[in-house]
């Protein structure tokens, strides 16, 4: 029987860690019974992009075009079950996703999986994400955009993406509610040996995870509350009106980011203070409760969903423990930046050659 599985995310519930990890073991897949479909492991993104090209104007890109038709058409070949995977199918709505079945019409039968993680740590985990990508809002700024729920109008696109109950309604109503499945995030400290994110993913597809043994090679790394405070001022001087973001991604994301500071450890994480969690709390047993009311399939425990009230009691960051960062961070690129040696002018080299050729000369009239 023809099945396939559609992981739409949601971002940030280890999303990153579940594809890499699918893509380095796909040939291990496809030995049980499992197509990850893609020449490249981008075209999972590229596919999300051309579904909403309207939305995702930059990113859908003519010479990508055809990734989504070319992984149809091998989830077509293939007799057993396939997986799609990318966050950007969280906000595709119902008539999209009606389109991307439509697309599927020859499997027996279309699934949709969601990772979703508790809010208390997806809102400041957002947060981080928006600041690793030149936004300048401080946690209370973001936290201010968002409290009013999803219905409340807004710039700030977090429950575009984080509104499950929404995004579990859009797929129920054309797959079924049956076959949209929940997978939760395990609780802070609490996953058990053969019971973590990786696990109860492959538990909805019915595949045994020694039968991927590859592990993943890095996942999208969190920063300090530190870090995270140096980077947000830091962007207030990086704005796009002062360096474009082509350039801000290649030396900021990916290097001082992801090769610098991700290596450093620089204390506490990001949380939410005891002010900031009690509404985050109450919405999220909201959701909760759609999702049992709905009766989704659920791999873990909706317990993991739920926010206890208190927040953290660690001590306001200090303009110190931030300047400290982002010496910590300056240093350690020092340490770990390749050198490029300059590149020798043409009026050096002909000098060069020019002198070489009369020292020649004179050791021969010697």
């Amino acid at each position: 029987m023809s099945v396939v599985y559609v992981h739409v995310g949601l971002p940030k519930t280890g999303t990153t860690h579940v594809q890499s990890r699918l893509w380095r073991n796909r040939n291990h897949a496809m030995a049980a019974g499992l197509l990850y479909p893609g020449v490249n492991m981008d075209d999972h993104f590229h596919a999300a992009t051309h579904l909403q090209p309207e939305r995702y104007l930059d990113w859908a890109r003519p010479e990508h075009a055809g990734a989504w038709s070319a992984m149809v058409e091998q989830m077509r070949q293939w007799p057993q079950r396939s997986l799609v995977s990318h966050e950007l199918f969280a906000n595709a709505g119902a008539d999209r996703i009606r389109r991307l079945v439509a697309d599927l019409s020859f499997a027996d039968e279309v699934h949709a999986i969601l990772t979703v993680r508790d809010l208390g740590r997806q809102v400041p985990s957002v947060w981080q994400e928006n600041v690793k990508n030149q936004r300048r809002a401080t946690l209370d700024e973001f936290l201010a955009s968002i409290s009013a729920g999803p219905e409340a109008p807004g710039d700030e696109p977090f429950w575009e993406f984080q509104d499950y109950r929404r995004i579990l309604a859009d797929w129920s109503a054309v797959i079924g509610a049956e076959r949209v499945h929940v997978v939760t995030v395990p609780a802070k400290g609490t996953s058990k040996p053969g019971d973590g994110l990786w696990e109860r993913f492959l538990r909805v597809i019915d595949l045994d995870p020694a039968r991927l043994p590859e592990p993943t090679v890095r996942d999208n790394s969190s920063l300090s509350a530190s870090q995270t405070e140096f980077l947000r001022q830091l962007n207030t001087r990086l704005q796009p009106t002062d360096v474009e973001w082509s350039r801000y991604e290649r030396l900021v994301k990916h290097v001082l980011i992801h090769e610098v500071m991700s290596n450093i450890d620089a204390g506490a994480p990001v949380g939410l203070a005891a002010g900031q969690v009690d509404w985050v709390a109450d919405y999220s047993d909201e959701l909760v409760s759609a999702i049992i009311d709905g009766g989704y399939p659920v791999s873990g425990t909706v317990d993991d969903l739920r926010v206890a009230p208190g927040g953290t009691d660690s001590a306001p960051l200090t303009d110190g423990q931030v300047f400290d960062a982002a010496l910590d961070a300056i240093a350690e690129w020092v340490k770990v930046s390749e050198i490029v040696d300059p590149p020798v002018r043409l009026k050096t080299r002909v000098g060069n050659v020019v002198r070489a050729v009369r020292r020649r000369s004179q050791a021969l009239r010697r």
